[in-house]
């Protein structure tokens, strides 16, 4: 017997020295497999610095594909243009193309290409990819965080401001835009055709696309809704470079998207077929202002604007903002159209529990006329024409904000700590309250890919650091400002006014959409080819493919040894 056992005991051993391999070999298996699948995730193009030593292919197949009248520059800046024996590179501020910058923008591009028209994206994204390159879409140059650069090494720009054109019908009170025009062009045109306008938002020289993509907020936002709630249709192409049609039949999940979600995401669009909106026929706008000693008790009657209904029980014709900054507090109270009675007796219910205000103005003009004055532009008396058909842009300057939706009066407790804060803060900070209430809460929120259709007012917080030396101090008052309130908001923020240090980013622009929008971009672009920092993706894609390989590879190898 004692053989037999022994034999046995053997072979049991046998057996559970194999199970422990297998057991051991699987184990190192499942942690190869999370560390791929985490790097790809977390690091969509963590090898993409290091892989290319020239872009010489990549100007071969676009020199190939597109007209010969297509500007196509490779900064200097980008080591691996200087290394081109193909093509010379060219001393560029590539830091200019954005509008808004804080210093943040730490990467260089392969190329920027001007394009005309939509075949010219469908080429670009076409070489970008078959070489594997992002890309990423340029139209107004304004992301808050210069996103429209992108935020990967070595990447593809393609710069739209060449797709500017306005078509207008007035049978049907549509209008087709070239996705590369900003506002002002458009406010011009559409007025000068029978006092129609659209619902965008308040400075003339921001880009339609990132502005429409990302909800679209603005004066008329109370009475007509978000810019994003006028869209009928838009072109795009995709990233396997084919140009779609898209509106609520044809590829309805992606016209949903589009739709408040931002730019630059999913597709990049040529075109927009917006609905038209009549302009009101005359803006009458109060400005009131108060010094700092005054700022909680002129805070606490907004909000009673807002939460006051049996007080303040507003038409959508009336829009007002509050602007606060360590010296001054101010109000502008806008009615559009020719009626007064409401407006006037809104002012005066305002302003029965408060002090006088130090300096009172009251302004009537035509629609076009505040859209001007409204914009920033110092030359007052300067010509419509010139200025809003010029696609009117601004020099780079620094600049950060901050953004908070709320749908609950500011505690008494956290106002006084703002404003204490507030009063000791270095540099130019401020704090734009503005009223997210009226035609916008009309709309489901599962209608589009905006989510904050519920809350009443949000407040921007913004500063302007005078260079680069001093942004990080400045930043950190900012910060101390948000901070104070910010258990009193929702904690949600409005993606246009995008923040790359803002907590938990994809609930804080997303909230409920964000399991919907990740299908769709899987569905889209599931290899993430217009990725930047702040973006959702796929998680089908791998940037690592050599992974991929040596992982099948070992999987073989170890299959025929056990």
């Amino acid at each position: 017997m004692e053989p037999v056992m022994a034999t046995f005991t053997l072979k049991q051993g046998r057996d559970v020295t194999t199970m422990l391999k297998s057991d051991s070999i699987w184990y190192f298996i499942v942690l190869v497999y999370i560390f791929q699948t985490t790097v790809t995730r977390a690091s969509p193009a963590v090898d993409y610095k290091f892989t290319r030593t020239n872009n010489d292919d990549l100007q071969k197949c676009l020199s190939l594909s597109l007209p010969s009248s297509i500007r196509t520059v490779y900064p200097c800046n980008t080591l691996t243009n200087q290394n081109s024996s193909q093509y010379q590179c060219e001393q560029f501020n590539v830091i200019r193309l954005s509008s808004i910058h804080g210093g943040r923008i730490s990467h260089s591009p392969a190329v920027i290409v001007y394009v005309s028209n939509s075949t010219d994206v469908q080429n670009v994204v076409k070489c970008a990819t078959k070489l594997d390159y992002f890309v990423n879409a340029l139209a107004g140059g304004h992301s808050y965080e210069g996103y429209g650069l992108g935020s990967m090494y070595n990447n593809i720009i393609i710069n739209m401001e060449a797709i500017n054109y306005i078509n207008i019908n007035q049978l049907d009170r549509t209008a087709a835009f070239g996705a590369g025009l900003r506002l002002g062009p458009i406010y011009y045109r559409t007025y000068e055709s029978n006092n129609y306008t659209i619902n965008g938002g308040s400075c003339v020289w921001v880009g339609l696309a990132g502005q429409a993509l990302g909800g679209g907020y603005g004066y008329l936002s109370r009475l007509y809704g978000l810019l994003t709630d006028s869209i009928l249709e838009m072109k795009a192409v995709n990233a396997q470079d084919e140009l779609l049609t898209i509106n609520e039949t044809h590829e309805p999940d992606l016209y949903w998207a589009l739709r408040g979600a931002g730019g630059g995401l999913f597709v990049i669009v040529t075109e927009f077929k917006f609905r038209l909106v009549k302009s009101p026929s005359l803006v009458t706008t109060l400005s009131l202002a108060w010094h700092a000693n005054a700022t909680k008790l002129v805070v606490q009657q907004y909000q009673s604007l807002l939460f006051n209904n049996q007080i303040f029980n507003l038409s959508n014709n009336i829009f007002w903002q509050l602007h606060v900054n360590k010296n001054l507090t101010d109000i502008s109270i806008t009615n559009f159209g020719m009626e007064l009675e409401e407006f006037n007796q809104t002012i005066s219910l305002f302003l029965a529990t408060l002090p006088t205000p130090n300096k009172t103005e009251e302004r009537k003009r035509d629609w076009l006329s505040y859209v001007y004055e409204s914009s920033g532009i110092d030359n007052l008396s300067g010509d419509h024409r010139q200025l809003l058909l010029e696609n009117l842009t601004y020099p780079t300057f620094y600049f950060k904000a901050k953004h908070l939706f709320y749908d609950q009066p500011i505690s008494d407790h956290s106002l006084d700590r703002m404003i204490d804060r507030l009063a000791l803060a270095e540099g130019q900070i401020s704090m734009s309250f503005s009223p997210w209430d009226g035609y916008i809460n009309t709309i489901p929120v599962d209608k589009t890919a905006f989510p904050h259709r519920n809350y009443k007012f949000g407040i921007q917080f913004l500063v302007y650091p005078n260079d680069e030396q001093d942004q990080q101090q400045k930043m950190n008052s900012l910060n101390e400002i948000y901070l104070t309130i910010y258990n009193d908001s929702t904690k949600h923020s409005y993606i246009n006014y995008i923040d790359r240090d803002v907590p938990d980013w994809i609930n804080a622009y997303y909230h409920t959409n964000q399991q919907r929008l990740i299908y769709i971009k899987h569905i889209y672009d599931k290899n993430n080819r217009f990725y930047f920092e702040r973006t959702i993706q796929s998680n089908g894609g791998c940037r690592l493919p050599f992974l991929s390989v040596h992982f099948i590879s070992f999987i073989i190898f170890l299959y025929f040894i056990m």
